[in-house]
Parts: structure tokens; sequence; C-alpha cells
């Protein structure tokens, strides 16, 4: 007993030697009620993960499932696929991962048949511009950054809901973006020219981007099915039908809805308008409609909408 622990004590004097030698290279600071705070670091928060396992669980319900003000990691494990974001699409397979940025509008297209296994992170981030880099960029994993993806996986399914799973989840999921940043990025771009035979999901692509640019270019209007039906060549019976097929969705409350998120980027931004002009801007006849459909669809009056996001954004 006596030698083992002459041992520890010999053992914590080398290390508390190593220690001081460190010690000497340290300086002393200026101020010392001013020091490392959280609000410098680079923190997600309110971090949510889950699967996808099938093509089905892909497919959108409704707009602010493919529009929203959180940043959201997308992380291909088995089964490659496309992601289109903002007039863009991007290939990705086992290996990559792609982030889509708060208000980016996204779908995704051609996923390769069988099960898959896709994970999703989605989180807040208080700075989101140390992001910047990877916007538009998608990045091929390294193993360091496959490894941090495991520890941060294994540690919220072994861990009970709790603050050390929180905590750990928190560190977990910060450290993996940052050193996504160092990752290379994957050459994912794909041209229209350069895409294969039109597939139905192309066509709901197609889609999704003529209403959605049609919806943005009269934001002012209150624009009608047969409005959109006649600017796009098909009959309303055609469009609508084919909108609820592809989409499962309905037509009128997806236009519904792509209104609203576009009012909620606006009520995102620090220097937004009043809620009466933003309900104008978006084709709204009153502030009372305007705040009635926004509620029913984001669960939140737009004025309780606008602090939230911009006290967490």
């Amino acid at each position: 007993m006596g030698k083992r622990h002459t041992q520890t004590q010999h053992s914590l004097a080398k290390t508390f030697a190593k220690t001081g030698k460190l010690l000497e290279h340290l300086s002393n600071p200026v101020n010392l009620f001013s020091g490392a705070k959280l609000e410098d670091t680079m923190l997600a928060d309110n971090i949510i993960i889950f699967k996808r396992t099938s093509t089905d669980m892909l497919r959108p319900r409704g707009v602010t499932h493919n529009y929203h003000h959180r940043h959201e990691l997308v992380i291909p494990l088995e089964k490659s696929g496309r992601i289109h974001v903002d007039g863009t699409s991007y290939h990705l397979s086992p290996g990559m991962v792609y982030l889509i940025f708060p208000h980016q509008f996204h779908h995704f297209l051609d996923i390769e048949h069988g099960a898959m296994k896709w994970m999703f992170i989605t989180f807040e981030l208080r700075d989101g511009n140390t992001l910047d880099p990877l916007r538009n960029s998608p990045r091929r994993l390294a193993p360091r950054q496959i490894n941090d993806l495991q520890t941060l996986l294994k540690d919220y399914i072994s861990l009970p809901p709790g603050a050390q799973r929180s905590f750990n989840l928190i560190f977990n999921v910060s450290l993996f973006l940052r050193r996504l940043l160092s990752c290379r990025e994957a050459p994912g771009v794909i041209h229209p020219a350069a895409a294969s035979s039109p597939s139905s999901n192309d066509r709901r692509g197609k889609i999704l981007e003529r209403i959605n640019a049609y919806v943005r270019s009269h934001l002012d209007q209150s624009v009608t099915i047969s409005d959109l039906a006649r600017h796009m060549d098909y009959s309303v019976s055609y469009l609508r039908a084919v909108f609820r097929k592809d989409l499962g969705v309905s037509l009128g409350a997806y236009m519904r809805e792509s209104r609203l998120s576009i009012a909620a980027s606006m009520l995102a931004s620090p220097n937004h308008e009043g809620i009466e002009e933003i309900a104008k801007a978006c084709g709204f006849g009153s502030i009372f409609a305007f705040s009635r459909a926004f509620k029913k669809t984001m669960g939140m009056p737009p004025s309780a909408y606008g602090r939230f996001v911009r006290r967490t954004g």
C-alpha cells in the first residue's frame, strides 16, 4: 500500500512539474473581469437529430418543411440523391454533407431506389456568418469528421434525455461544424444539360421552381390558381391533380404557404418593415387575414415569430 502510494505521489509530482513548465508561457491578463465567453464561440443550439429511411419521408407536406429559419445538415449514409437549393441541384452520396441555411428553399430529387438511410441535424446558431463558407458548398467528410459524427450519434443514442446529453450534443455538433469547415468541397453541382431523361421527380422540381418563381414575382398580388395555371400553360384541374399526386399537398395550400414563408424571411430581417407592410407586400388583403394565416401555418403570430427568429438566429 505504501509503495503504491509513493508511486502515485511521484507520478503526480511529474505531472505538476510539466504543468509548471507550461505555466511559464502564460501571460497574465490586463483585465481580470473579462475573459472567454460563450458569445465569442460558434455554438449550435436547440439541436434536433432525425432520420429519413424512405423517399416518401422526404416528400414535402407543406412548404414550411422546405423553407424554414433553421440550419439543417443533410448527411446521406446509404443511397445517393439530389438536393435542389434555390434553383441549383447538387448530387449527394454517402460520405458527403450539405448544409442548408435558414430560408433557403429546398427539396430532394432522384433518390436511389431501395431502403435509404439519411441523417439530418437541425439547429440554431447565434452567428450564422461563421458558416458562410459552407453555403451552397457540399463537403466530403474526412475520417476525422466521420469519427466525430459517430461519436455524436453514439452519445445521443446512449445517454438519457437530460442536461448531460444536451451538453454533449451541443459540444459535439459545434465541434463537427467547426471541423466541417476544413473539409474539401465535393464537386456536386448538376447542370440541367447534364441531367438524365426527365423523371417524375424532375417534373416535381420544375413545378416547384416555377410556382415559387411566379409567387415571388407577384408577391403584392393575390395570385389565384387560375392565374398560375394560365402562366404555366396547364389546365387548373390538371395542375391540381399533378400537384396533389407528386407533392401530397393541395396547390392552394402550397401557394398560400409559399407567400407566408417569404413573409417569414422578411420578418427574420433585423430591419424588417412593419407587420402591415409585410402583409401587403405578400399579397394579403388585411393584417388580420395575414396574422391568422401566419399563426395557423407557423404556430405563432408574425410579431412573436420575428422576435423569436432574431433572438435565436
